[in-house]
């Protein structure tokens, strides 16, 4: 299997919130979400991520389906609006989540092309990872897009960047990334 392959299928929703909300909606929005799989993660203000992984076969549609059918329903149960994403990974999934507006979804498909299609044009900047200092020393070396940064070798991006962070540019830039849907709530504040 291509490591770019991963067999995942990753959805990110960002919500359209009203203002001045009930407090309880996101966890009457994560229990809408289960419904679908158990496999998800609320993101605090406004977004959540699921493993659409199991499900897919569960319910016999595809990512671009199954996104669709997630949107209409917290759109039908509590008039929220939502920009969906969804990917082989959690960081494609929200880079394509980023880029979408309310109501609409971009699926980008689990092959090595179609990832490489999406990432090589982006600018550097949309990385995860890459803040304002990193992509000014990306640019002064003319590494302005995703695919300058790919077609790089490793150790060079390690040498401008440093060796975790050019390590992990890399692995980016290619579109790999192992970062798993974690459904455990985030404990709250003790103090």
């Amino acid at each position: 299997m291509n490591p770019t392959s991963s067999g995942r299928s990753i959805l990110h929703l960002r919500f359209e919130m009203p203002a001045g909300s009930d407090v309880e909606l996101p966890e009457q929005l994560r229990r809408l979400l289960e419904n679908i799989t158990p496999r998800v993660q609320m993101i605090e203000p406004d977004s959540a991520v699921l493993d659409l992984t199991g499900a897919l076969p569960y319910f016999q549609r595809d990512a671009r389906a199954l996104a669709e059918v997630i949107q209409l329903r917290i759109l039908a149960y509590f008039g929220i609006r939502s920009a969906a994403g969804a990917a082989p990974s959690r960081m494609l999934a929200a880079m394509a989540c980023a880029l979408t507006t309310p109501g609409r979804r971009l699926v980008i498909e689990d092959s090595p092309e179609a990832v490489s299609a999406f990432l090589r044009p982006r600018p550097v900047r949309e990385l995860p990872g890459v803040g304002a200092r990193a992509a000014a020393t990306l640019s002064d070396y003319g590494l302005h897009i995703v695919g300058d940064v790919a077609d790089v070798p490793q150790l060079t991006l390690q040498r401008l960047l440093g060796a975790r962070p050019g390590r992990t540019l890399h692995e980016r830039a290619r579109g790999h990334d192992t970062t798993i849907v974690d459904p455990t709530p985030t404990p709250a504040s003790l103090s």
